[in-house]
């Protein structure tokens, strides 16, 4: 089988390309061609927002000087789109379609058929309005009217609430009526999905990177970055409180603090790899993070951590993963030392059990439509 992938624009964020990665991976194994949709945001001339905001970031940036340089360059100079990660998405996620920037270059894949059997959009956050800018083309709007076959897999609205106006509800449940089967990655999303667009089959599956084993990433790794004795500090935002209880908790157990984010690295002038990223995950004697997918691959690699929860980007996604393997004592809060979070044990044995069944479940539901023809109560039209 032919299918066309379609996600969010992959660019320097390490866990939306690690999902299209695994998603794309998995379907590979299972002997289908699967070609991912280019899809790109045109660049924008700089704006007083943009400049507000490398202000900002140097500002919060004087708290650790050597930052203050690479925030500067990556904001600037966007150098990190020259980065190992470029180079990864250039290598691991072929075939790709011609670039897709607008809604004519859709078009022309819905016109052109491209001899695609199936269309997959997912995952991460495909439905959040704030990323997905035009939601259109994330429910296939392209394809509207066609017989072509179209599933969503772990798509993701990114919060609990339903950030639609009322005309986007209403159009994009016309769009969704028309998807053979519907599965979301946050228990939220059944909801949302039967509250506001009229799907009440809505399944929730795993995140794409789940479906992957530790085992197959491994060969990706790159060491290095955060060797044993460390704590790995993956956070988008931290304030001065969270600094101060990292930089605390590292000095009481003598441990150096590694920090990355989705920025640059101001030794080397770019982001680190996907490698290298992966290997700190998995080396690092602890880990502190606010960021899904980071949280997604410490339990793959049965690592300690504590997660902090950024409401501005949404905390419905990682209450919901954790929840899944009863890992929910993982978020760290202000009261709370954060040693005792990080020490806290964790039954991995269990995990596993959970991640074997969530794994069969999430590849059941992607076979059933995985086949020739569509199932029959799809086709019935139930």
């Amino acid at each position: 089988m032919k299918i066309a992938l379609l996600t969010l624009p992959l660019h320097a964020n390490y866990g939306g390309v690690l999902q299209a990665f695994a998603l794309k991976t998995v379907l590979e194994r299972l002997g289908h061609e699967v070609w991912l949709v280019d899809n790109r945001r045109r660049e924008k001339p700089v704006s007083n927002l943009f400049l507000k905001t490398v202000l900002r970031r140097a500002v919060e940036s004087l708290f650790h000087r050597k930052e203050i340089f690479a925030e500067l360059n990556t904001a600037l100079t966007q150098d990190y789109k020259k980065s190992e990660i470029e180079k990864f998405i250039y290598r691991r996620l072929s075939p790709r379609t011609a670039p897709v920037y607008d809604a004519d270059d859709y078009a022309s894949i819905a016109a052109d058929g491209g001899g695609y059997d199936l269309y997959i959009v997912g995952s991460d956050q495909v439905w959040r309005p704030r990323y997905a800018k035009e939601l259109g083309p994330y429910f296939f709007s392209f394809l509207e009217g066609t017989a072509a076959r179209r599933i969503a897999y772990a798509a993701s609205f990114g919060t609990a609430e339903c950030e639609y106006t009322r005309e986007e509800r209403e159009r994009c449940a016309r769009l969704l009526a028309e998807f053979e089967g519907v599965s979301v990655r946050e228990r939220t999303g059944i909801g949302q999905c039967r509250d506001y667009f009229g799907r009440d089959d809505a399944r929730q599956v795993l995140d794409p990177t789940l479906l992957l084993t530790a085992e197959d990433y491994r060969p990706l790794f790159i060491p290095g970055i955060a060797p044993a004795e460390t704590i790995h500090c993956y956070l988008f935002r931290a304030g001065s409180a969270v600094r101060r209880e990292i930089g605390r908790t590292a000095a009481a157990c003598g441990l150096e603090i590694v920090r990355m984010t989705d920025r640059t690295n101001e030794s080397e002038g770019k982001m680190p790899g996907i490698g290298q990223w992966l290997s700190a995950l998995h080396d690092a004697r602890y880990v502190v993070t606010d960021s899904f997918h980071a949280c997604a691959f410490c339990i793959l690699f049965h690592k300690p951590f504590a997660v902090y929860i950024n409401r501005r980007r949404g905390s419905a996604r990682i209450r919901s993963l954790l929840e899944q393997f009863g890992l929910e004592g993982r978020i760290a809060s202000p009261g709370k030392p954060l040693a005792q979070t990080l020490d806290a044990p964790i039954d991995w044995e269990a995990v596993e059990r959970t991640l074997e069944e969530r794994r069969a479940d999430s590849r059941g539901f992607l076979a059933l439509h995985l086949q020739e023809a569509p199932p029959l109560s799809a086709a019935a039209g139930e």
